[in-house]
């Protein structure tokens, strides 16, 4: 288990600025040890409170969506009428994570099921691809709750106990599994309860990244990993939570390196989107009966209201009982849509009285999005970034794909050329 070390003498790496009222601390991570024997070591920040000795703040004050949530929300509600926004990132707290796990409970809610019945059924292919990849550390983007993790990691220890891969890598020839989330219980109690069901792992190492998907990027960058194969999990559809331009921007931030743009040590990109285009039953699952996506996009007033912290005697902004929830489906552009709309005009004076936010009765906030992309979408937004799908599973019917991304021009481990996709 990886230790707090001494800090005297350890210098921040270039993204690691603007320290206030933070402790800095070396921490050594247990990522595999480098190519001459020495394990690298990392730097982390945290808010007073200490984290687990196998959890690393990779935020950025300066630039990191979590420690500028406050005045992203500001911002976001005074923007001019039908362009006002809440930041999806205010649903992902410890509360919000709970109410969602209850929309993965209705029977309505397709993707989770689906998902995870092709997980089960193409398990083995698809760790036996990712173990055939040589990857040194393997990092699954909004982890969550870790539900399905303990399948993959399970099926991925299974191929590296048979395969003469983990001979050939580095150090102790372990691959280090990094859970990366923006809620630091949630990563705490979901690491914990993955440990209990993978107490049998021989090849991988847990721990756990305190972050955005921005800071994980910004961290695989660093100098120090360079020379460690990667490879990405992000499972559940959430890479639709995003606009396909956005998207490809993400994924391009992993693709090259942060500091000096060159081509990342990248073993592959795993990625789980739904592509079905029935608009009934994605309005059942997004707009339950039981009311189980309501709850959880109104937990984003809660969650704004505790970011801005209101210096009103009286305000009613962020009473979820002065709003309706609103989702529909957008056939054009192939997206389920979420909005919360006031139901009265409403205004607060916020930050001890300079900024005043006004919203007009009736008027669309919008929360989140998700996209439903085919495989002829996917190949689409990873051609920017520079990735070749190499590999596919599909549900019956094909509606949910899983789908192995690849740099597209030549595999860094061995300079064979990968132009030929598969076709889908």
């Amino acid at each position: 288990m990886a230790q707090v070390l001494p800090s005297p003498g350890v210098e921040s790496h270039s993204f690691h600025h603007n320290t206030e009222d933070r402790d800095v601390t070396t921490f050594s991570p247990g990522t595999p040890p480098s190519r001459s024997g020495a394990l690298p070591s990392m730097l982390y920040h945290h808010h007073r409170s200490t984290p687990s000795p196998d959890m690393i703040d990779i935020r950025s004050s300066s630039t990191s969506l979590l420690d500028t949530l406050d005045t992203q929300t500001l911002s976001s509600l005074l923007q001019p009428p039908s362009r006002k926004f809440l930041p999806s990132l205010l649903l992902w707290d410890e509360k919000g994570q709970s109410l969602y796990d209850s929309i993965l409970a209705t029977p309505s809610y397709y993707p989770y099921r689906v998902e995870n019945t092709l997980l089960q059924k193409q398990i083995s292919d698809i760790a036996s691809t990712i173990a055939s990849s040589t990857t040194d550390i393997l990092v699954e983007l909004g982890a969550g709750n870790l539900s399905k993790t303990a399948l993959l990691l399970t099926a991925l220890d299974s191929c590296l106990d048979s395969s003469s891969s983990s001979s050939s890598r580095a150090g102790n020839g372990k691959v280090v599994y990094y859970a990366l989330d923006v809620d630091r219980s949630l990563l705490e109690s979901s690491l914990a309860q993955l440990r209990k069901r993978t107490a049998n792992l021989q090849h991988i190492e847990l721990r756990s990244l305190l972050g955005t998907y921005e800071d994980g990027a910004c961290w695989l960058s660093q100098p120090d990993l360079a020379p460690y194969r990667k490879t990405m999990v992000w499972l559940g559809n959430s890479i639709a939570n995003l606009e396909r331009e956005e998207a490809s921007d993400l994924l391009a931030k992993f693709t090259s390196s942060q500091n000096n743009g060159m081509m990342q040590n990248l073993a592959g990109f795993l990625l789980g989107v739904d592509g079905c285009l029935d608009e009934e039953k994605v309005e059942r699952a997004y707009n339950a009966p039981g009311g189980e996506n309501r709850r959880w996009v109104l937990h984003a007033l809660e969650a704004a209201g505790e970011q801005l912290q209101l210096h009103l005697c009286e305000s009613e902004m962020f009473d979820e009982k002065n709003w309706r929830f609103e989702g529909r489906w957008d056939a054009g552009r192939q997206r389920y849509e979420n909005y919360l709309v006031p139901l009265k005009r409403m205004e607060a004076v916020v930050k001890k009285g300079e900024k005043k936010v006004v919203l007009e009765e009736g008027e669309k906030v919008f929360v989140l999005g998700s996209g439903k992309w085919t495989a002829r979408d996917v190949r689409g937004i990873c051609e920017g970034p520079g990735l070749g799908l190499r590999r596919s599973w599909h549900s019956e019917g094909d509606d949910y794909g899983i789908y192995w991304l690849q740099p597209g021009k030549k595999r860094l481990d061995s300079g064979i050329d990968m132009k030929n996709d598969e076709e889908c």
